[in-house]
Parts: C-alpha cells; structure tokens; sequence
C-alpha cells in the first residue's frame, strides 16, 4: 500500500508499521438500514472515516504534495489552495507547470482532485487582466469571480459583499428555525441559542474580513437587533431596539469584531512573526503600548482596510506595558475598554 511506503521514508518501521499495516488491511464495509445489512464489500482504498489515526494517515500521506512546487501552497485537511503574483503571461505558464506537478503526484499516489470543484480565482487592480485558461490533469479550471475558502466567500474584487450576504441569510435562516422551535421558551434559553448557534455565523474568522462599508455593517448588526427581539419576545412597533440589547448584554458585533482583530494581533505578537512590511515603531511615542507598531503604507482602500493597516493604529492605543506577561484574558480586557472609548 503506497502509505505504508511513505510511512517506512518517514522513518515509521517495525511493529509499528506492521500494527498499522494490520489496521489498514482486509477491512470491509456494508450499509446498514432498519436494521438490516448489506452483504460486505472490501474497502480497497482510504483511512476509516472517524478513526484517531484517520487524520494523521491523510496528513502523512499527502506531506509530499508541496515537493517541486515553486508556487505557494496552503493546505488544510483536504483543501488545497495554490498562487503566485502575475505580472506576465510567463508567471502564468509557471502556475499552470505547478498544476500539472501537482496533476502528476494525483496519478502517482491515485489521489485525485474533483476538478469541478477546483476555481480559478483571479485578484487584480488592473482594468486588463492577464488572460490565462489553466487546466488541471487536461481538463479546464472553471475562472469565478468569488468562492468559498474555508467558509469565507472571496471576491476578486476583495470586498466583503457577497459574503455578509451569505452569512446574513445563513444567520437568518438559523435566527427563523430557532423561533419556531424555541417559541415557548424562557428568555435565557433563547439567548443562549442565539449565541450558541446564531451569532458564530456572523463572527466566523471575522478578524480576517471585518467590513467597514457602513452598509455592510449595518445589514451585520441587523441580524442582531431580530434576535434581540425574538430573545424578548418583544416585536411592537413602538419598541426600541437598542435598550433591548443593552439589557441583555450584548455587546455590538462591530466592536466584537474589532475585539477579534486586536486578540489575533497579540497573537501573532507573542507567538508568531510578522510579515516584513509590519515593523516596530522605535521612536518614542505618546502610547500606552510598550510596542507600537508602524502604520502600513498604503495605496488603496482594498489594502487600507485589510488586517494590518486597519489593527496596527488600534494596537498602538491598547494599555499594554508587560512584554513578559502574556495573559490574553488581561489583554481582551484593556482593548475591549479601548474600542469601547473609541
């Protein structure tokens, strides 16, 4: 089996490997409904789906796929994403020399990709794009406008529209199940089903694509003053909403957000490294942060609004004095006092 040989290259031998090769061998599968099974078929290929080792022996098995390939690559689980800056047509033949790579690796290891599931997506300023029909394994990459990446809808524009439209009906759609099958309850079941299974929708990775379009915030915070009332049990005419939600604590899902992109921020300031672009600002600043940050330049709004041009001046204004204490919860409570006052 070819991840038994990928397991023994990584070092994996012995009983080990002979354990594992047992567990992956002479496995059958059947279909069971109302009690009543299908006659067994052997499972010729893949992991046990919801096994422990599952995972690890996909991770393992698809480790190499990166090898050879001089474009950048992401992966997570079993998405891939694969790009490269375009400046000409022969960045463009580069790129479609990684497809075919990663097209050869498929077939070697017979792990193929759905390429009706593969996009090709486009991000430019240029009001003449470089034209290019790429393929994967001879067949063509449908060109979109927007997808879906690790459920966040991206547009080649890079605003957020299409995407608050999306979680928008999806929150929506939640927020009109809960009030029909939560009608009767106490007020504290509704509001923790809001949180639980409403709200989540809105804030997915929102650090990452906080809107500052006021349309697009507004339509967000929308959602929330439904649920507010639906919490309430309160859908008069004459009712303002805005005591609703105070009364219950919660809290705006802008400053929420905002919140989200100043805790990712600290994140990356205590554990991870900075793109080259983002800088500590050494010159002696009326700041209560021990560490401020350069302001990004920037060019456009589509970058002026991205994640660290737009955290940077909101990090600069956070009480933060200690670098030798990481304590997140200390943190969260001093910038969400800081967005509060701005």
């Amino acid at each position: 089996m070819s991840i038994i040989m990928k397991l023994s290259y990584y070092g994996i031998r012995g009983n080990l490997l002979l354990w594992i090769k047992a567990f992956l061998s002479n496995r059958f599968q059947s279909v069971s409904i109302n009690g009543k099974k299908s006659s067994p078929k052997p499972v010729l290929s893949g992991v046990p789906q919801g096994s422990i080792l599952g995972p690890v022996l996909f991770l393992l098995y698809i480790n190499d796929i990166s090898n050879s390939i001089n474009a950048k690559l992401r992966l997570f689980a079993d998405d891939c994403i694969l790009y490269r800056e375009i400046y000409s047509v022969s960045d463009c033949t580069f790129l479609q020399d990684d497809l075919d790579k990663l097209a050869l690796w498929a077939n070697t290891w017979q792990l193929n990709f759905n390429v009706k599931k593969c996009y090709h997506l486009g991000i430019t300023c240029k009001k003449i794009p470089t034209p290019y029909s790429y393929t994967l394994n001879g067949s063509p990459i449908a060109t979109v406008t927007s997808t879906k990446y690790l459920g966040i809808t991206i547009s080649n524009t890079l605003n957020w529209n299409k995407l608050v439209d999306n979680i928008c009906n999806s929150a929506n759609s939640t927020l009109g199940l809960l009030r029909r099958v939560l009608s009767e309850c106490s007020h504290k079941v509704k509001d923790t089903a809001y949180r639980t299974l409403v709200r989540p929708k809105l804030e997915h990775a929102s650090c990452a694509w906080n809107p500052y379009r006021q349309q697009n915030i507004n339509k967000i915070e929308s959602i929330q003053r439904r649920a507010a009332c639906y919490v309430l049990n309160d859908y008069s005419r004459y009712s303002h909403v805005t005591p609703m939600i105070q009364s219950l604590g919660w809290e705006s899902l802008h400053y929420r957000r905002l919140l989200s992109q100043a805790t990712m921020f600290y994140k990356i300031h205590v554990g991870i490294s900075f793109p080259s672009d983002v800088q500590p600002n050494h010159r002696p600043l009326r700041t209560p942060n021990y560490c401020p940050y350069k302001q990004v330049k920037v060019n456009n709004d589509t970058y002026k609004f991205s994640f660290f041009p737009r955290t940077i001046p909101l990090w600069n204004n956070i009480p933060f004095y200690n670098s030798n204490i990481i304590n997140i919860d200390s943190f969260k409570s001093n910038a969400f006092l800081t967005i509060r006052s701005d």
